[in-house]
């Protein structure tokens, strides 16, 4: 299996998650009173996890998920789960949008309905449910956009292939720097496939900049954009054009179900310096 769970979880009801919220609510709401908001995540999940077992509720903590792919391979862990219930922990000043997708990643990976944050470091703990729609047959339906997409080097169609092989095994709809990390042990590892190249301001080397590698000469970019970025592309063909090593990127961006394909060569005009 590509994902290996520790914890088959099922997809709760509304109702039995309410029954076991209002508890772990109630033991949140105590374990920040007791320990404030300045301490160490681990510290509030320890503290919880004492007060549900308590309470009569199946608490484990820091499950651990395997994806796997081949040789590759990548854990997760899960904060707490509490009579099959997912919560995910966090010590922020105030929850983001990046602290929803991590949530929503895990309940993806576990094939759950329902996902709880729980925040400990405003004034007062902050819980956000958040609800996974997607079914596990859904995420293995991804369609590709090739816009303006081309082979630059033997391996480019290897990139691409490798990819589909991915969302195969995983589906859609996960963290796209797992892709991205995949990717990148599929080519070497980070000592091989993430390259330091030179950046040039003219004729003056200003440092190096680090860029994925599938073959000698071309790089690729994976992202994770749900919106139209033109400006992420002129961005991309800025880097082109102070890295005069790298011939072009395949910028690949992960937009949920959709897989977008770019190829990104440089202007020769503005390499050469015939342009301001």
């Amino acid at each position: 299996m590509p994902i290996h769970r520790t914890l088959e979880l099922p997809s709760i009801t509304d109702r039995d998650f309410a029954d076991i919220d209002d508890v772990v609510m109630s033991c949140a709401y105590a374990t920040q009173n007791h320990f404030g908001r300045l301490f160490d995540e681990r510290i509030y999940e320890n503290d919880l996890a004492q007060r549900l077992r308590a309470h009569g509720f199946e608490v484990h903590t820091q499950v651990p998920i395997k994806v796997s792919h081949g040789i590759f391979e990548k854990t997760y862990y899960l904060d707490l789960v509490v009579n099959q219930m997912l919560y995910e922990l966090k010590v922020v000043s105030a929850l983001l949008r990046e602290h929803d997708a991590q949530a929503i990643h895990y309940a993806l990976l576990q094939n759950i309905r329902l996902v709880k944050l729980l925040n400990f470091g405003e004034s007062e703990v902050r819980g956000k449910l958040l609800r996974n729609a997607l079914t596990e047959p859904e995420r293995h339906q991804p369609t590709m956009r090739k816009t303006g997409w081309k082979p630059l080097g033997p391996r480019c169609t290897d990139l691409i292939e490798h990819l589909k092989e991915l969302i195969r095994d995983w589906g859609t709809h996960l963290d796209f720097r797992l892709y991205n990390e995949a990717l990148i042990h599929h080519f070497g590892g980070e000592s091989n496939c993430l390259q330091r190249l030179e950046l040039m301001s003219g004729d003056v080397a200003l440092g190096t900049h680090p860029v994925p590698h599938h073959d000698p000469d071309h790089g690729f970019i994976v992202t994770g954009f749900t919106r139209p970025q033109p400006s992420y592309r002129k961005h991309l063909e800025v880097l082109l054009q102070h890295v005069p090593s790298l011939k072009g990127i395949q910028w690949i961006n992960l937009n949920h179900s959709r897989l977008e394909v770019t190829t990104i060569e440089p202007d020769v005009d503005r390499r050469m310096g015939t342009e301001e």
